[in-house]
């Protein structure tokens, strides 16, 4: 699948997610039970498979890793993700810090996954991505976004879509 495809499934599995009923611990069963788990599992696989050659899924297969832990299964509609592509992607992700080849939009995402240290304390054989995470030079997230073009990009963009800070209504 290409990241297009990957995003638009996203979407679907997002919607699917929203639309469930009952508790938290009935709608964290039926995550499971529909299948929608196992599918954002291999849509993280497929990120980490191209994050090598591509930064938007190595930035979108990190927002699942840290999105995986950092909310909960009935909001998000992930369990357990690939232990072996989550390291991929770290690992993609700690040979760019090592060369310094990142972008603003993933300095910012950075700095801004770093105040869940939790997160990402298993990872800790990749030094550069470490180091990088605890780095006193932290980027503020950006005061505007394309909101259209998140849009475009799975529960990445729905997530980053959603915080107020970037809301017209809420920013002055």
């Amino acid at each position: 699948m290409n990241i297009d495809e990957l995003a638009i499934k996203e979407q679907h599995l997002y919607s699917s997610v929203i639309e469930l009923e009952g508790t938290i611990e009935e709608k964290s069963d039926k995550v499971v039970y529909f299948g929608i788990s196992k599918e954002y599992r291999e849509i993280h696989q497929e990120y980490s498979r191209l994050a090598k050659s591509d930064l938007e899924a190595l930035k979108r297969g990190l927002f699942l890793t840290w999105y995986s832990i950092a909310e909960p299964t009935w909001l998000t509609g992930i369990t357990d993700l690939h232990e072996e592509s989550e390291e991929r992607i770290i690992k993609v992700l700690d040979r760019r810090l090592k060369r310094d080849i990142t972008d603003y939009e993933l300095d910012w995402m950075l700095d801004y996954y770093s105040g869940w240290d939790y997160v990402f304390e298993r990872f800790t054989d990749f030094k550069n991505f470490q180091n990088r995470l605890k780095s006193k030079s932290k980027n503020e997230l950006p005061n505007e976004i394309d909101r259209m073009k998140m849009e475009q990009r799975g529960q990445m963009g729905v997530y980053w879509n959603s915080l107020t800070r970037f809301n017209k209504e809420t920013s002055s």
